[in-house]
C-alpha cells in the first residue's frame, strides 16, 4: 500500500506514481486466466517506464518506433525478445538492425512496401530474420488478405522466414462474440494457407484488445470474461500464441497525483484549478468530462459537501476532468490521487500545450520508491534556436 502522502510531500505534484508490486501481480493474474502455454507480449507504447519492470513476467515486447527501440536497448531488454513493429519502418533504421544482427528480433509486415525492404535487406546482408504478417482488422494497420496471400505465394528468400500471422482487434474490446468472429475468420485464413498454398502457420500473435473499466459507473465480471476469451483463443490449436497486452497489463499499475492551487465561485459554479490537468491526465473513454474515474483525495476530510468542476492548468475550456462533482469541502493544497493512469496517460495527454513542465515519474516498489524522471522544461522544445541557423 503506498503512503501517498509521504509521495507528495516527497515529491510536489503533478507526478505519475507507478506500483511495480500491483504490475507483478496483475501480469500474474491475467497469466493465470489463460493456457499456460500462451505466451505474452507487453506493448511498450503502453508505458515505457514499466518496460524493465515487466521482463521477467513476459515473453516479448513490441515495439513500435526507433525511440522505443532505443528504450529498450537502453534498458538492457534481450533482441530476441522484441518485435520491431509499427506501420512506419524507417528504412535506415531497419538496414541498420539487419545489417548488425543475425536472426535477432522479429519484424512485422504491415505492407508489401515493407515486405520488399525487409525481403530485400535479408538478401543484401545474408541475414536471418523471422517475419509475422499483420493482418488488417479494416483500418490502416496490416495488409488485406489477398496482399498476405500474394506474399506467401511470391515468397522465395530462404533468409526470410515468414512464422505466422499478427492480428489486432483493437482496443477496449467488450463483446466476446465480435471477437469469436474475428478469430474464426483467422483460423479460415490459415487453413486456406495451409491446405491450398501449403504453407504452415507455426505462430498466431493476437491483440484481444482486453477492457479496462476506469469509471465509477463500470461494472465488469473480469474472471468470466477472461475464462470465456481463454476458450475462444484456444480454437486457433497447436499454434505458437502470443497474446499482445498493453493497456490491461499497465493500467491498474498507475496513479497521477496532482493537487489543488485554487478555487473559485463563477457564474456557472464552483471551479476548482489543479496543478495538471488534460496535458498528463487522459482516460480512455471519457467525453467532455461527463464520467468520472476513481479517484482519492488526500488529506480525507468531513465537511460540507460542495459541488465542484475540476479543471487543470491550461488556457483552454477542454481542461476539464470532472464536472459537477460533489466533494467534501476542498481546500488549496488538497491532492487528487486520480486511479488507473499506468496505461498511455503519461504520453497520450497534451504535454507541449503551454510549454509547462513533464511531470515527475515515481516507482514504487516494496515500500521503496526511486525518481526515474524529474520534471522536464517542454520550453526547451518549444522554443525556436537561432543558433542552428
Amino acid at each position: 500500500m503506498i503512503d501517498y502522502k509521504y509521495i507528495k510531500e516527497k515529491y510536489n505534484t503533478p507526478l505519475f506514481v507507478y506500483d511495480i508490486n500491483v504490475l507483478h501481480e496483475r501480469i500474474k493474474y491475467l497469466k493465470s486466466n489463460f493456457n499456460k502455454n500462451f505466451n505474452f507480449a507487453y506493448a511498450v507504447k503502453a508505458n515505457t517506464f514499466i518496460i524493465k519492470e515487466t521482463d521477467s513476467l513476459v515473453e516479448r515486447f513490441e515495439i513500435c518506433s526507433q525511440g522505443e527501440y532505443e528504450i529498450c536497448e537502453k534498458l538492457g531488454i534481450s533482441r530476441n525478445k522484441m518485435v520491431i513493429s509499427g506501420v512506419n519502418k524507417d528504412n535506415e533504421f531497419i538496414e541498420d538492425l539487419i545489417s548488425k544482427y543475425d536472426d535477432v528480433c522479429k519484424y512485422t509486415v504491415e505492407s508489401y512496401t515493407q515486405y520488399e525492404l525487409l525481403n530485400e535487406l535479408s538478401e543484401k546482408y545474408k541475414r536471418n530474420i523471422n517475419v509475422l504478417i499483420r493482418l488488417t482488422s479494416g483500418n490502416q494497420f496490416g495488409v488485406s488478405k489477398e496482399c498476405l496471400l500474394n506474399i506467401i505465394k511470391e515468397h522465395n528468400n530462404k533468409y526470410l522466414n515468414i512464422d505466422g500471422i499478427e492480428f489486432f482487434a483493437g482496443t477496449e474490446k467488450h463483446s466476446l462474440a465480435i471477437i469469436e468472429k474475428d478469430i474464426n475468420y483467422i483460423n479460415e485464413l490459415v487453413n486456406e494457407i495451409e491446405n491450398d498454398l501449403k504453407f504452415e502457420i507455426k505462430e498466431i500473435e493476437y491483440g484481444p484488445g482486453l477492457p479496462v473499466f476506469y469509471f465509477q459507473s463500470d461494472s465488469f465480471d473480469e474472471d468470466s470474461y477472461l475464462n470465456d476469451l481463454n476458450k475462444l483463443i484456444e480454437k486457433f490449436g497447436n499454434k505458437k500464441i502470443t497474446l499482445e497486452v498493453g493497456r490491461s497489463i499497465a493500467a491498474s499499475c498507475g496513479s497521477y497525483l496532482t493537487s489543488v492551487v485554487d478555487i473559485k465561485d463563477n457564474k456557472n459554479g464552483n471551479f476548482v484549478i489543479l496543478d495538471g490537468g488534460i496535458n498528463h491526465l487522459v482516460y480512455y473513454g471519457q467525453m467532455m468530462a461527463m464520467k468520472v474515474p476513481h479517484f482519492e483525495v488526500i488529506p480525507e476530510k468531513d465537511k460540507n459537501k460542495v459541488v465542484y468542476n475540476l479543471c487543470g492548468s491550461l488556457c483552454t475550456t477542454n481542461d476539464l476532468l470532472i464536472k459537477n462533482i460533489e466533494l467534501n469541502e476542498l481546500s488549496i493544497g488538497d491532492t487528487f490521487i486520480f486511479k488507473n493512469t499506468g496505461a498511455y496517460s503519461s504520453t497520450e495527454g497534451i504535454a507541449l500545450f503551454l510549454s509547462r513542465e513533464l511531470p515527475k515519474v515515481v516507482l514504487v516498489k516494496d515500500n521503496h520508491d526511486i525518481l526515474v524522471r524529474n520534471n522536464n522544461k517542454t520550453s526547451v522544445i518549444n522554443c525556436p534556436n537561432y543558433e542552428e541557423e
